[in-house]
């Protein structure tokens, strides 16, 4: 159960970074796809440090490439030389916290730093912010520094600016679990959007069949798989019931399938491995034959049909050697109730003979 909580967790988290992902990629799972594994990057982290003769300052600035919008500003100024010392060379993550460390100083004015940003974000007009994407993608590092020092200089009112600005590619996706001064999206978003591999559709038929929903009772993924049959050994389909572990096999194509099958070591050489699965419910339905449902993991769960009616279905090995044992231990044990019938029919002739004797 330990190694399933895992699978679950590590499900759990895969999910919530897809959800995330499509947010930011409005949608298209394709994209949010390649921005969880790594290989769609959608911002670019703009770290800026600057300094006047009497006022320093720095901020972290998320540009969307591919929209051509801010995705998110953080701005410390200060009449301390100190922020000097904040490096826009580090990573991005390091010289956020530089900034956040700085401002639970004393001589950090809140009201000040709102007011400019917010200014700033105004200042960034449409031509700016094309201009800058432009430049990002040719590289001109020279143009993409003034075009940052001209807009620092239109937004604090400063006729002198020296300013070091370094760009780092990044994504909407490590900006939200990373950062810690962009707000967070709602929960809802993260929580609440349900992607292609989790979304499913309860079809009322009318027949009073059951179907398991995502976020319901506990389900946080269901996955198509199929019965693997052991004709000699296996447990005829008619009489499995809630509880019986079986071997499965999983056939659901979607990504979130083969991490699964990964997880629970079920997926090798491009294949899916038989595995364990505890029926949680199965039902004969006239003319479509079996449907079953099991659970391989906490949360997440199998959806097998079965046409056939006339096969044996192959037990967990452990569960059915469990199933042998219990049935031994109250299989009747014939030998000793020849021994009781043998000796039972000798007392009576003993008895019959005593009595006759008399």
């Amino acid at each position: 159960m330990e190694e399933n909580d895992k699978v679950y967790m590590h499900l759990s988290e895969q999910t919530r970074k897809i959800n995330i992902a499509m947010h930011y990629t409005h949608g298209d799972m394709e994209k949010a796809r390649q921005m969880v594994s790594g290989n769609y990057n959608d911002l670019y982290a703009i770290k800026v440090r600057f300094a006047s003769s009497t006022l320093f300052g720095a901020f972290l600035l998320f540009f969307n490439t591919i929209y051509n919008s801010i995705s998110g500003l953080t701005l410390i100024v200060s009449p301390s030389y100190t922020l000097l010392n904040i490096d826009p060379a580090l990573d991005w993550i390091i010289f956020e916290k530089e900034i956040a460390k700085q401002m639970q100083k004393d001589e950090y004015d809140h009201v000040l730093a709102k007011t400019f940003s917010d200014k700033m974000i105004k200042n960034f007009s449409t031509i700016l912010q094309n201009e800058l994407s432009r430049n990002i993608e040719i590289k001109n590092d020279i143009a993409i520094d003034n075009l940052f020092r001209k807009l620092i200089q239109e937004t604090f009112a400063l006729q002198r600016v020296d300013s070091l600005v370094v760009y780092q590619s990044t994504s909407s996706l490590t900006m939200e679990l990373n950062s810690i001064t962009i707000p967070k999206l709602e929960s809802v978003k993260v929580e609440g959007e349900q992607t292609q591999e989790s979304a499913v559709i309860k079809v009322d038929t009318g027949s009073g069949e059951y179907t398991p929903l995502v976020g319901v009772d506990g389900v946080k993924l269901i996955i198509k798989a199929t019965l693997i049959l052991s004709p000699i050994k296996g447990k005829h389909i008619s009489q499995l019931s809630a509880g019986d572990r079986i071997m499965i096999s999983i056939i659901d194509s979607k990504p979130v399938a083969v991490k699964v099958a990964q997880a629970l070591q079920a997926y090798q050489d491009e294949q899916f491995k038989p595995i364990s699965a505890r029926i949680t419910h199965v039902q004969s339905i006239p003319q479509k034959g079996y449907k079953i449902y099991g659970l391989i993991a906490k949360g997440i769960i199998v959806d097998i049909d079965e046409e056939e009616e006339n096969i044996k279905v192959a037990l967990d090995p452990t569960y059915a050697a469990t199933l042998q044992a219990a049935e031994e231990e109250t299989k009747p044990n014939y030998s000793i109730i020849a021994i009781v019938a043998v000796t039972f029919l000798i007392v009576i002739g003993i008895l019959y003979l005593l009595l006759n004797a008399n």
